[in-house]
């Protein structure tokens, strides 16, 4: 079950970053810990997670003009 300081350190990441950020779901998992880095992450605008837990930052995409003849 995800804490409620996790749970709000991740809404608060979706918020910045637009992403949901990759979570363990290992038993051993420090939910607090991680919490406290997505938190930093936030603080700072910058996205650390991308390499320890290997999230993949959203691909953006803009929408694609169409011409008709």
């Amino acid at each position: 079950m995800m804490s409620k300081d996790l749970s709000q350190a991740i809404f608060h990441f979706c918020q910045i970053f637009r992403d949901y950020p990759n979570y363990s779901y290992e038993i051993g998992f420090n939910q607090i810990e991680y919490a406290k880095e997505l938190d930093k992450c936030v603080e700072d605008h910058f996205d650390y997670t991308i390499e320890e837990y290997g999230t993949i930052p959203p691909v953006r995409t803009r929408k694609t003009n169409i011409i008709w003849n």
